[in-house]
């Protein structure tokens, strides 16, 4: 009797320190990554411990980004409405060396008196990096005290800045409506362009209610076991499909790509609301059990409290995750060990040529099933230095968020990359009145080769 509970004693000390080592980790993930910097007018920064007592947004931005500068309005009106209360902003810019210079003026001129922090390395810069920024505006809204992320993405953008910042602050919700971006006058003679219309509305998901019903612990991968396997992958076999040399109808091309189009994401409790979500991106078969995507995809969202990592196909169909095989963050790529079973494994093509056809199949802004062709218009590096994992590719196909991972094709039906980002480039600061430059960016398929080809080898060690 005494030894049974000595060893129920051992077992709660062991389950006790568990449960501390989860909790930790959970914390750890919803903090904010401190760094020290220097600002634009050379004062030293320590985040967060500069803002004990404050919450403040770090807001990514450049002074090219049409987007971004669409924000400056009501991101003035809020601060200034709000610094009273404890809100402050601290702006990190992406502008490179040659438009560095104009940062000080421009920020005067828009009536920005907030920091700034910009090293003149562009999509390089260091901050930017550190907190996997792959798009502007990008913004994270930081408890100074603790370093705990409140929000992040667009719930701190347009009419959802105001109450996100409200309700980190503790104050009651004033319904002030945002402040709307002020174009420019027009020359004289000179008609407005028409507004485009807003996206429609996307229509309920389905697979919220059906992963209600399916998604139970051991089944699928949850997010301590993700955040342990990204940083330690369970390397496995990846058994590829052979190239496809065969050219074929964009409506064949069309079939195939919806047939091999995967979801991946997040079925997850919400720390905000206490409610559950989806949070899904694109994906796709490279083997009968596995699926390939973004890197930035598998990432458990900010405001998660407790989750699950799920791959569905376009008929809704759930497949069991099991193992992160292997991940490379810089080259933005996964791989993710699922149940076989109905997956249609698509192949890889490595040799990319400029103006290729290609095309993507994916789920842009929530509505599914979106299909578009284009060609292939660049190759590039993001590095100086030769570096599979920063080998990148643009095609003019179509795609937004909740793309992301998913497979670009050519017209033989092989993968020659997945969705990475959307870069907006404008030659004018006030983005009404110059050249605007949209570019979709791609992980190239000799990238997921290469980590393939890692995997494979650390499977048979």
């Amino acid at each position: 009797m005494k030894s049974r509970k000595i060893i129920t004693m051992k077992t709660l000390v062991l389950l006790s320190c568990l449960v501390a080592v989860i909790l930790s980790a959970q914390e750890a993930s919803d903090k904010a990554t401190p760094f020290e910097a220097v600002s634009t007018t050379g004062a030293k920064i320590s985040f967060p411990a500069d803002y004990k007592g404050k919450i403040v947004m770090l807001d990514f931005w450049a002074t090219w980004c049409g987007p971004c500068i669409a924000e400056v309005p009501n991101l003035t009106k809020v601060y200034s409405d709000l610094k009273p209360k404890g809100f402050e902003v601290l702006g990190i810019s992406l502008d490179s060396e040659r438009t560095k210079d104009k940062l000080a003026s421009f920020t005067q001129e828009k009536g920005m008196p907030w920091t700034q922090i910009c090293d003149g390395k562009g999509w390089d810069a260091e901050l930017g990096k550190l907190y996997g920024v792959r798009a502007i505006p990008s913004c994270f809204l930081v408890d100074g005290t603790t370093g705990k992320i409140l929000a992040k993405g667009t719930e701190l953008r347009g009419a959802s800045l105001r109450p996100t910042v409200e309700k980190a602050l503790g104050l009651p919700a004033s319904g002030i409506p945002p402040v709307a971006a002020v174009r420019p006058a027009l020359p004289p003679g000179k008609s407005p362009t028409p507004a485009a219309p807003a996206a429609p509305p996307a229509p309920p998901d389905p697979l919220l209610e059906i992963a209600a019903k399916q998604v139970k612990p051991g089944r699928f991968l949850d997010h301590a076991a993700v955040k342990e396997q990204i940083k330690n992958p369970k390397p496995g076999s990846v058994a590829l499909v052979t190239e496809s040399t065969q050219s074929r109808a964009s409506r064949d091309i069309a079939r195939i790509a919806r047939a091999g189009h995967l979801r991946i994401g997040w079925y997850f409790r919400c720390t905000r609301c206490d409610k559950m979500h989806l949070n899904m991106a694109g994906a796709y078969a490279v083997a009968p059990d596995v699926v390939a995507t973004a890197h930035h995809v598998i990432a458990p969202p900010a405001t998660l409290k407790e989750g699950w990592l799920v791959v569905a196909d376009t008929e809704n169909q759930m497949y069991s995750t099991l193992a992160i095989l292997g991940v490379d963050e810089k080259a933005d790529a996964a791989l993710v060990r699922v149940v076989a079973g109905g997956l249609k494994p698509l192949p890889l093509r490595a040799d990319v040529e400029l103006g290729e056809p290609a095309y993507c199949f994916s789920d842009p802004l929530r509505h599914r099933g979106y299909f578009s062709a284009g060609i292939v218009n660049r190759l590039y590096s993001t590095d100086e230095k030769p570096d599979p994992a920063s080998q990148r590719l643009n095609v003019s196909t179509d795609w937004a968020q909740g793309s992301s991972g998913s497979a670009v094709l050519d017209e033989f039906g092989n993968v020659i990359g997945h969705v990475a980002r959307i870069q907006t480039f404008n030659s004018n600061p006030a983005p009404s009145t110059g050249t605007t430059l949209v570019m979709h960016e791609a992980i190239p398929s000799k990238t997921l080769l290469n980590l393939v080809k890692r995997v494979n080898e650390a499977a048979v060690k």
